[in-house]
């Protein structure tokens, strides 16, 4: 067994459990729309922690908040707020983080490993802030950072339990494709507690294939329109606990992944 045989068996999804332990390949057609695109106020992002490789990309802000009252949850349900609303956070937020002291951990604060890291940014004035919390919320009970951080947490949670619960879908022509390369003898992961196997299809003639270099085994494809759509029509409905499997024409197998892309993305 080879090396990446061994990493994608040792994963929940059938990806390498090692964060970092891959080397990721991003392919994207020429975006000339970028500049354009509506910047977020604000955003409440997980980064790191023990997860597959490719997951930090497939990994969307728990909640992201535009200056027109679109909030938009883990990528999947929007919810327009009043500027009222709006402004309440955004306040709320550049109290706590542009004071630096909100963001140190208490001395003496224990240690979880393997957690994810919190990062909040918000926008305003001008001015950008952004603080970056190991384990915020896995170390709430020891209250190892000011309580000002955990105020905010409250206030973000509360928005995004209220986007998840009394929003609308978010579906855009637009998403982010996650694509891990199989061994030819490799047998697709299944992720527990399921018992099906990993279905296997063809490769939408309509989505570009992975370009992947020497050693690279996982591919990240922004698709926007048509590319999207062709996607979307193979694989309707993204689902992070679910990795199907797509044969290119030459044969080779890619268990893949994807999720939409927000609107400043």
């Amino acid at each position: 067994m080879n090396r990446r045989s061994l990493l994608l068996g040792a994963g929940a999804v059938g990806l390498t459990a090692a964060v970092g332990g891959a080397a990721i390949a991003v392919a994207a057609p020429e975006d000339t729309e970028a500049g354009r695109r509506p910047q977020p106020l604000l955003t409440w992002e997980l980064t790191g922690g023990f997860v597959p490789a490719g997951w930090t990309a497939l990994r969307p802000a728990r909640l992201a908040a535009y200056e027109d009252g679109t909030l938009i949850a883990d990528a999947t349900r929007r919810l327009k707020v009043n500027q009222g609303t709006l402004r309440s956070l955004r306040n709320h937020a550049m109290l706590v983080l542009r004071d630096p002291a909100n963001s140190r951990r208490r001395p003496g604060a224990p240690m979880i490993a393997d957690v994810p890291s919190t990062v909040f940014t918000v926008r305003g004035n001008g001015r950008r802030f952004r603080a970056q919390y190991e384990g915020l919320e896995e170390t709430r009970s020891d209250r190892a950072y000011p309580q000002a951080s955990y105020s905010l947490l409250d206030h973000l949670t509360q928005l995004r339990d209220r986007t998840l619960r009394t929003g609308s879908s978010y579906h855009p022509d637009a998403v982010r494709l996650i694509a891990v390369k199989l061994d030819p003898a490799q047998q697709p992961s299944t992720p527990p507690p399921s018992t099906r196997p990993s279905p296997v299809t063809q490769w939408p003639a309509d989505v570009p294939l992975p370009r992947l270099g020497k050693d690279e085994f996982v591919a990240q494809l922004d698709l926007r329109g048509r590319q999207a759509r062709a996607l979307l029509r193979a694989l309707p409905h993204p689902d992070p606990s679910s990795w199907p499997v797509l044969t290119t024409p030459d044969g080779t197998r890619f268990q893949v992944n994807h999720r939409f892309l927000l609107p400043h993305e």
